[in-house]
């Protein structure tokens, strides 16, 4: 167990970070500790693409998919609701409370943000991600 700020956390949550830089002190790649690993495999999973992965082809969302649709209420239904299942179906770690889909017409891009708790932690985490058209 671990005590942060006189609160128990019974689980510390580490991954690679994929960027895989290398670590100065220790040599080896950096880890992602705790709600950065979390946010990072929400991330991934939102942008992660249908069919993308070999031996998991139904894992991802239709966020690149949405781009290159007219945006209207409906596609912002579809996204959020696409966001929230792979979320819910890939990451158990983390809660969602609200998933956010904007459309800002000036840049041709989305504006997504997801506000999710992480087990065994009592504050709500905010991811935001900005996807652009490239034409």
């Amino acid at each position: 167990m671990i005590t942060i700020n006189d609160k128990i956390i019974s689980n510390r949550y580490k991954d690679i970070d994929i960027s895989f830089r290398k670590n100065p002190s220790n040599n080896d790649i950096y880890i992602l500790t705790d709600i950065d690993a979390v946010k990072r495999s929400v991330k991934t999973l939102i942008l992660t693409d249908f069919n993308e992965r070999l031996f998991n082809p139904k894992l991802g969302s239709a966020v690149y998919f949405s781009l290159f649709e007219n945006f209207g209420p409906e596609t912002s239904i579809l996204l959020e609701k696409s966001i929230k299942d792979v979320i819910s179906n890939y990451e158990p770690r983390a809660k969602i409370i609200k998933v956010d889909v904007k459309e800002n017409i000036q840049s041709h891009a989305l504006i997504i943000t997801v506000f999710f708790y992480v087990v065994n932690v009592e504050e709500i985490v905010t991811i935001n991600i900005n996807l652009e058209r490239v034409r």
